[in-house]
């Protein structure tokens, strides 16, 4: 099986494995463009402040009891049967290019979901392997909306089809199609179906109309012009009364529910175009969302704005982060999400606008670190963030910089290659040839030092930060460069030993380089070069008492002894199918554990060398970086942007 192919057993983490927490990624977001969440979870659900969304290439139903509504009871489902805290979301892989929507059906019990290939999955969420109950290439681009009947058994879906046909209407479980369905001439962004019989279809698009189907088997009954802009967003009520539009052109547009006659228009709103709207579960009040930074509230059908939240007046939502982008309400609360990710519970008093508020990365992790006396832990991501994770209650914040990004904020313009705890600060080094310093306790970036090459990795002692670029190895102590030797080889990864005399550096030739450094002055002489690899040598990691190396390349594990670089194993731990991304060792030295580009977290014990314990398909994309906690707790973090931790201590003993 490829690496991008999915199936039952691995579009979720596997069952039975000792996961204890989750921490899935925030919404995939584009400026100028509707993100559509969903707090509407169907029955099964009822009770249960749930929140879906697309992320990357994952489709992500979160928790938000214990994270935004305070809440102490956790859920016991399908996949957190133990209720743990910890685990926050189900995080669905079974696509395999970017997801652009997922909806709850009515029953609660099955997922539609479809992503910018143009294809629709219906997939069970009640049960434990979520097995796809439908996979159908709809369309040849992307599909922009999907929306269910009130029987769930009709799914519409629009976006970029053949010709005219950019609508389309289908059974939910064999994908015939119900009538023939056309009338936009350019790209199809939003629909939405009426809950009751007789069943409409409204859909909105680039070319500035709504069209109103009559079905099944579904045709054109009118085509409606009160836009002059793209329609971004249409929505029926709960009840089918009513259905809504929103637009670029900042109006709000009130249509029948079953006829489609237009009841109302109302201008001037918002200052911006209007992304996204949502229904209250009383079907008299609609939430509306827009660039200009404000969420209102309004009343149906009078159209009288009850409330209005601005976000920028709010720290997280500063710069052109806080554009709303989309909204909904879940449990009767309502949630907004910036075009900077993040999603917050809006204070119904309107006193404060922000009741609470998720943080998080959106795309994929890069690097990890650990601060164990202030239980913290540091994770950048290929946008240029840095967050905070806070140990005690999962919760994550953001750390700000200086870059030109004012959408995240991002400490780094580029990806961020590595990030380290060092005397009370983070470090971290990325593709904008820039280590900046960072304060945890201000969230904010303090320092910037300019390097003179790209970087490739970096590695911390207690007070130096030795940084490794392309074409040197340089030194660094408290916002200043100390020393710059050249390098004539190609470096990947590199490792310290715990009382910081050996720098080791592994490059793509496969060779070990051992340098002697001193932990005082930064200085820096090559002592030693071993052909370990025959492959590019890709991680390194030293024991805790510096006594032992680990190495690894696209498939091997290594282990030898610093004294006489003698080997400890090798040979024999060669169950990775691709790149080795990095080492952890426990507390003790005694167990290895090892992560890959294949998605495979494995352990090793020196002492059971033809024993090992096997965590397949942990990540999609491949697990970039792994921590030992403690003894029995290991952290991980992947291309897909998820933050895990595992209890491994069950199956240390028992192999």
């Amino acid at each position: 099986m490829s690496s991008i192919e999915t199936d039952a057993s691995n579009c979720t983490i596997p069952i039975g494995s000792p996961i204890t927490a989750l921490l899935p990624p925030l919404p995939s977001t584009v400026r100028g463009e509707a993100t559509i969440i969903s707090g509407d979870c169907g029955r099964f659900n009822a009770g249960r402040p749930l929140l879906v969304y697309p992320s990357g290439k994952l489709v992500v139903v979160r928790e938000l009891g214990v994270e935004l509504f305070g809440s102490s009871e956790v859920a016991t489902t399908v996949d957190n049967p133990k209720a743990l805290p910890g685990v926050r979301a189900l995080v669905y892989r079974g696509h395999t290019a970017t997801v652009t929507v997922a909806k709850f059906s009515p029953s609660g019990r099955y997922v539609a979901s479809a992503d910018i290939r143009g294809k629709l999955r219906v997939w069970a969420y009640d049960h434990e392997e979520h097995l796809c109950k439908l996979e159908l290439q709809a369309f040849p681009g992307i599909i922009r909306d999907v929306a269910w009947d009130g029987e769930g058994k009709r799914i519409t879906i629009v976006g970029e089809g053949s010709k005219s046909m950019y609508t389309k209407c289908v059974q939910w479980d064999t994908g015939v199609q119900c009538g023939p369905m056309g009338g936009h001439t350019k790209r199809v962004i939003t629909c939405d179906m009426r809950q009751k019989r007789p069943f409409r279809i409204m859909s909105g698009g680039e070319d500035q109309k709504c069209v109103f189907f009559s079905g099944p088997p579904f045709k054109i009954a009118s085509t409606l012009g009160e836009h002059s802009g793209t329609v971004n967003c249409v929505r029926f009520s709960h009840n089918s009364e009513y259905v809504v539009s929103v637009g670029s052109d900042k109006k709000v547009v009130l249509y029948e529910g079953k006829t489609g006659g237009v009841i109302q228009v109302f201008e001037g709103k918002h200052t911006g175009s209007i992304y996204s709207c949502s229904w209250s579960e009383d079907d008299t009040k609609l939430l509306t969302c827009s660039a200009d930074k404000t969420v209102n509230l309004m009343s149906i059908p009078d159209g009288n704005i009850l409330k209005t939240w601005n976000l920028q007046n709010e720290k997280l939502y500063s710069g052109r982060g806080g554009m709303a982008v989309a909204c909904t309400f879940c449990e009767g609360r309502p949630i907004v999400v910036g075009v900077n990710g993040i999603v917050s519970l809006l204070d119904d008093d309107a006193e404060n606008c922000i009741v609470k508020a998720l943080c998080g990365h959106q795309v994929g992790i890069t690097a990890i670190a650990i601060d164990n006396k202030g239980d913290q832990i540091f994770t950048s991501d290929s946008d240029g963030l840095i967050c905070k994770v806070n140990g005690a209650d999962l919760s994550i914040s953001r750390i700000t910089g200086d870059s030109t990004n004012d959408i995240t904020e991002a400490a780094h313009g580029g990806i961020v290659k590595s990030v380290a705890f060092v005397d009370g600060l983070i470090i971290s080094t990325g593709f904008d040839d820039m280590i900046r310093t960072s304060c945890p306790q201000d969230e904010r970036c303090i320092s910037a030092v300019k390097l003179p090459a790209q970087p490739v990795t970096s590695v911390s002692g207690a007070e130096i930060t030795f940084i490794v670029t392309v074409n040197s190895i340089l030194s660094f102590k408290k916002g200043k460069l100390l020393k710059n030797i050249t390098i004539s080889f190609d470096p990947l990864c590199c490792a310290l030993n715990s009382d910081e005399t050996i720098l080791c550096v592994g490059s793509r030739d496969g060779y070990l380089r051992s340098f002697c450094v001193s932990k005082t002055d930064g200085e820096i002489k090559e002592s030693n070069a071993l052909s370990l690899h025959t492959k590019p040598l890709t991680a390194l990691a030293f024991s805790p008492d510096g006594s032992k190396i680990a190495s690894g390349d696209t498939k091997d594990v290594f282990v030898h002894s610093v004294a006489d670089w003698s080997s400890l194993c090798k040979g024999r731990w060669c169950f990775h199918t691709s790149t080795i991304t990095g080492f952890s060792w426990s507390k003790d030295g005694t167990i290895l554990a090892s992560c890959g580009a294949d998605e495979n977290i494995f352990l090793w014990n020196l002492e059971k060398k033809m024993r090992r314990v096997h965590y397949p398909f942990t990540h999609r994309g491949g697990v970039t970086g792994i921590a030992f906690l403690n003894d029995f707790k290991l952290l991980s973090v992947g291309a897909d942007g998820c933050i895990c931790t595992w209890d491994v201590s069950e199956d240390i003993k028992s192999k």
